[in-house]
């Protein structure tokens, strides 16, 4: 009886271990917080840290930072590329996070 109390220890401690590990490494969504026209955008596969602006939007002063990276990680996917039309609220870049 001991074993198996031991055994169900052992293998909740490494399930949770597993469950950590793939919570860790989620995809993060980004969505563009001005509309416009895309003037940059982070390229796939590139590393970012929090804070790093994915992309910009043209305004009258210039470009202007539409989207930050809200965790660090790759980025996986970009659903824009310089030249398009963007919304507020739109998704534009996945970044697979550390």
């Amino acid at each position: 009886m001991k074993m198996k109390k031991k055994l169900a220890v052992i293998l909740g401690i490494i399930s949770s271990l597993t469950i950590t590990a793939a919570a860790l490494a989620a995809d993060v969504q980004h969505v563009a917080t001005l509309g416009g026209t895309v003037a940059s955008v982070m390229p796939v596969g590139a590393a970012v840290k929090e804070g790093d602006v994915l992309m910009t939007v043209m305004a009258l002063a210039g470009p202007m930072p539409a989207t930050r990276a809200s965790a660090g990680g790759i980025v996986k996917a970009v659903m824009v590329h310089p030249g398009s039309k963007v919304q507020p609220g739109e998704v534009v870049v996945i970044v697979e996070s550390k």
